[in-house]
Formats: structure tokens, C-alpha cells, sequence
């Protein structure tokens, strides 16, 4: 007797093959069924059941991850996959992705950052850093009344007048003399004087107020007030140890260079 479309085996399944259910190999009609008479063997995966001498099929289980009802010998879940010889559960679907929310279009007008970004506490517009006016400067001169008195230091002649200027930009400015190969880069350059150090001294901005340091310098540092002339009893500054300057103020040092501390 051939199975139409549609036939069930004993354990339940739909199957289009006339004699061995597609689904879990067991006898359409047991074992004297169309299989038996023409002589053909059960497929490969096999399918436990009986013949015909009265006992059913084995009965279906039932996954214990999603509680689908299988063969009793299927090898996965027909229904999610689960593997019945290793207990492995299978793989949870990947979560869908959540969409990023759409940035603020506007910032809200509380905010000073977005009125004036000279108000933004962190210093920073969205272009970058807001740009800070120096509020000091040093005024860089040969001066002749220091080198008649330190002028046996340096190892040439009195240079000719010269007048330069350099803001104070950062924190910390270092006074000394370049040397490529040390990597010694100072912002107040006294690279003719061959009687400052390389690292002299440094000068010290917090704020508003600004200090000079000596770094323990071979021929030491000299401040003087706005005005006046130094000599011969001078004393130079302890190494290490901050001098506060006032606008006017004049740092004194090698043979011959003196600094003008200026407010701008």
C-alpha cells in the first residue's frame, strides 16, 4: 500500500516517503509494511520501533529548552536546535541594535558656554582652546652698568645695544641658553651671553602673579626694583626658592643681560 501526501508515522510526523517516516526513520505502516514486503532497509539514522506484534513505537520527548515534542532519537530540536547528546543549549538570537539618540539641536540658552565662550570654565570653545592674552611680558637688553661689573665672566667684548621682547605665554618660562644636543629650549633666549647657564632660572606664572626661580645657576640671579642701578654688594637669589615681581621689576643675569618684568 503506497502513503499519499501527508501520511503520519506512529510518532506523530508528516511524511512524504511511503515506507520510512522523513523525520525519524520509523516504518510507516511497522514492519509489514510496503518496507517489509519489498525488502528494503530501514535510512541510515534509523528509527526505534516494532513490528507488528503489537508493541508501539517509542514514544516522542519533549525538549527541555523549548518544550517542542521530537523523536526519541532525534539528535537536535527540530524546533530550536537543541543537542540532545551534549545538553548544549543553542546560541540566544543577537540582541537588535538600539539606535544612538539624536544629539541636542540646540544648547539651551542657560548655558554661558553657548552665550560666551569666554564664560566656559574649561577654557575651550568648539574649535579648540580660547586664546589667552599674556598678561606679562620681558623686555630682553644688553645693559652696560652690569657688564662693568660682571663682565670678566663672559669670554667676549660688550655686544651692541639690543632690545627684544617676549610674552608670557605658559606656566613656566625657562632663562637660559639653547643647546640642540641637551635638548635645552628656553623661551627667554640668552644664547650670546656665555655666562648664563643653560637652565638659569625659570619664571613662574599662577595667575596673575608671577615669580622668578633660580635653577641653581653658576653665576646666580639678581632681582632689582623698577629703576634701580645694581652694585657691587648685590646679593643674588637663594636656588630654588620663588621671588614674587612686581610690574617694573629687573632680573639680572650673566655679563651683561638684563630682564624688564612688564604688565601688559
Amino acid at each position: 500500500m503506497s502513503a499519499s501526501t501527508g501520511d503520519v508515522c506512529p510518532n506523530g510526523h508528516v511524511s512524504g516517503d511511503p515506507d520510512w517516516c522523513d523525520t525519524c526513520g520509523a516504518p510507516m505502516h511497522g514492519a509489514g509494511g510496503a518496507g517489509g514486503a519489498g525488502g528494503a532497509s530501514p535510512p541510515a539514522s534509523g528509527g526505534s520501533s516494532v513490528g507488528t506484534s503489537g508493541a508501539s513505537a517509542i514514544a516522542p520527548v519533549s525538549c527541555p529548552h523549548c518544550g517542542a515534542i521530537n523523536a526519541a532519537d532525534n539528535l537536535f530540536c527540530e524546533s530550536c536546535g537543541y543537542d540532545f547528546v551534549t545538553g548544549q543549549a543553542p546560541e540566544p538570537p543577537p540582541a537588535p541594535a538600539v539606535p544612538a539618540p539624536a544629539a541636542a539641536a540646540s544648547v539651551a540658552p542657560a548655558d554661558p558656554a553657548a552665550i560666551d565662550p569666554i564664560a566656559d570654565p574649561a577654557g575651550a570653545t568648539a574649535t579648540g582652546p580660547a586664546p589667552v592674552s599674556p598678561s606679562w611680558v620681558v623686555i630682553v637688553e644688553v645693559d652696560p652698568a652690569w657688564y662693568a661689573l660682571k663682565g670678566e665672566l663672559a669670554d667676549r667684548p660688550l655686544p651692541s645695544p639690543s632690545t627684544s621682547t617676549v610674552p608670557l605665554q605658559q606656566h613656566a618660562s625657562m632663562i637660559g641658553r639653547t643647546s640642540q644636543s641637551r635638548g635645552v629650549r628656553p623661551e627667554v633666549a640668552l644664547d650670546t651671553d656665555t655666562a648664563v647657564s643653560r637652565r638659569h632660572a625659570q619664571l613662574v606664572l599662577e595667575g596673575d602673579v608671577l615669580s622668578v626661580v633660580d635653577l641653581s645657576s653658576t653665576n646666580g640671579t639678581y632681582v632689582l626694583g623698577r629703576g634701580q642701578v645694581p652694585a657691587d654688594d648685590g646679593v643674588p637669589l637663594a636656588s630654588g626658592v620663588p621671588t614674587v615681581l612686581d610690574d617694573g621689576d629687573q632680573i639680572f643675569v650673566g655679563a651683561w643681560s638684563r630682564l624688564t618684568l612688564r604688565r601688559t
